[in-house]
Order: structure tokens, then sequence, then C-alpha cells
């Protein structure tokens, strides 16, 4: 062995010699029917507790989306009402991804779980959100189920 390459060697080797790694059970050896099943992987768990009709608000630029199973509907700077078809619409890494398009282009729409504070009015929304419309953003927002009034800013 080349004697300048064993360092390079070693350091490499030190830092996986340092984690610690419980060994395989004997009852999770491959082929073992009553192995445990592994964790799922949350690049594929869906959003199950995330709502299928939900509202977006922006901020600085003011938007609205709608969403629902078969469009978007997008108010804001310049358009009123603007309609998209939904094209795809799944669940991954726990978030709700909604693309849509019209004639003249499209939206994507991506809805987050927890809680939302507005930036500008205080008010605690329970979903948070990113909107990309023609390619620019994402744009964050709050979100609330489309059958939840808007929340009231605090104090109001």
């Amino acid at each position: 062995m080349n004697k300048r390459l064993l360092p390079v060697l070693l350091a490499l080797a030190l830092p996986l010699a340092a984690c610690e790694r419980s060994p395989t059970p004997p009852d999770a050896l491959p082929g073992d029917a009553s192995a445990p099943v592994a964790a799922s992987d949350p690049a594929t768990e869906t959003a199950p507790d995330l709502p299928g009709e939900f509202v977006v608000l922006t901020n600085e630029p003011f938007w609205q989306a709608r969403v629902d199973a078969a469009e978007v509907v997008l108010s804001g700077p310049d358009v009123d009402g603007r309609r998209f078809r939904v094209e795809s619409a799944n669940d991954a890494d726990g978030a709700r991804v909604v693309h849509a398009r019209d004639e003249a282009g499209s939206i994507s729409v991506i809805l987050l779980p927890g809680p939302c504070e507005d930036s500008m009015s205080g008010a605690v929304f329970p979903l948070a959100a990113e909107l990309t419309i023609e390619g620019i953003g994402p744009t964050p927002g709050c979100a609330r189920p489309a059958d939840m009034p808007a929340p009231a800013p605090p104090g109001g």
C-alpha cells in the first residue's frame, strides 16, 4: 500500500467508525417474514389531514386562490376570478401540490400543514401555502379550509 495514501484512508474511515449503529436484531434479518416493518418513507407519505378544498391568501402581492378538485380560481392584482383547470393534485412529504392551467398560463399551489400567521393582520390560519403563478414565485401565504371563515386578526 502506498504510504502517502494511508493517512487519507484513515481520515476518511474515522468519521465512519464514530457513527454508532445498533446491530440488526436477529428477527429483522432478510427473508424473515416476522421481521418488523420499516417506518414509511416520508417522500411517499400522503397528507390525509389537509383539506381538498381550500383558500390561500398572500400579501404583497395580494393574491387569493380558491382551490377545489376541478379548478383554482385566482383573484388579485389585475385579475379577478381567473379560472385554471386542475391538471394534477398530489400529496407528498406531508404537503398537497396542485398544478392547474388555463389557455394563458399556469399556477401551482402547495398546501402545507401547521399554523401560519398573516404577516400584515396577525391573524392565525391553520395552514400555510405557496403560490407560483406563470412560473414566478413561490409567494408564501396562509391558508384555510374552504368551509372555514377567515380568521380574525388579534383583538378584532
